[in-house]
């Protein structure tokens, strides 16, 4: 915790709790019969529940923690994703990692206080090391922009020096299937990409916007515009 808030004092001796990267704060269950636990919260950020996506705890003070009570029984491990994050997942089940690695990619966009999210997705093709022999990699930074009138997602790509021999037998792996925009406060009349118009549905009580089937390649650039 105090490596991603090194001016919260307070944090310096927390070791019940950590982050993963810099983007998803996890509260293991450390204690038989646990049926709720305490969760300390930055307040430089607001916190969503990763599993039901509903915000826990606004953004405040700099340099504050805000301690809430949150449900952790068995079968739950408490994880909750940083506002101003994006965060790329595979949702699809799998016998093994092996199966995932042509599945699409879900994007969480998880809104702050201003409107705003920033997230980067690293790609390779999962098998070999021809990413450091080869530079065969890719890099997309995706950035988020809600606080004027039109919202905008925007993709941008940093090819590897060998990416261009790779991708033309697996681009179609490195396909984004759904984009999940968290803390949205009013419904869209339409989201386009270019001329195409894409399907979504919107959570009014969640504030859950929900864009079904882009079917963009993560590996391509891209701007997508979210119209009031």
């Amino acid at each position: 915790m105090w490596m991603q808030y090194p001016k919260t004092e307070s944090l310096f001796p927390v070791d019940d709790q950590y982050m993963v990267g810099s983007d998803l704060l996890v509260k293991p269950v450390t204690a038989p019969g646990i049926v709720e636990t305490a969760v300390k919260f930055p307040t430089d950020d607001c916190w969503y529940d990763a599993e039901t996506l509903k915000i826990v705890s606004e953004s405040g003070t700099a340099g504050g923690i805000k301690e809430i009570t949150v449900p952790s029984d068995i079968n739950t491990i408490p994880v909750f994703q940083r506002g101003g994050s994006i965060i790329a997942r595979k949702l699809r089940l799998r016998r093994s990692t092996h199966m995932m690695t042509r599945d699409p990619y879900t994007l969480y966009v998880a809104m702050d206080s201003s409107m705003k999210a920033l997230g980067s997705l690293y790609m390779d093709d999962e098998e070999t090391f021809d990413h450091q022999t080869k530079a065969e990699y890719a890099i997309a930074t995706i950035t988020a922009d809600f606080s004027g009138k039109t919202g905008t997602i925007k993709n941008t790509v940093d090819l590897g020096a060998g990416w261009a021999s790779h991708v033309k037998d697996v681009s179609s792996g490195y396909l984004i299937e759904r984009i999940i925009i968290i803390g949205l406060q009013e419904a869209p009349s339409s989201v386009d990409v270019g001329s195409t118009s894409l399907g979504f549905t919107y959570d009014s009580h969640a504030k859950i916007l929900v864009i079904r089937k882009p079917d963009m390649p993560a590996v391509d650039e891209w701007q997508m515009t979210v119209k009031p």
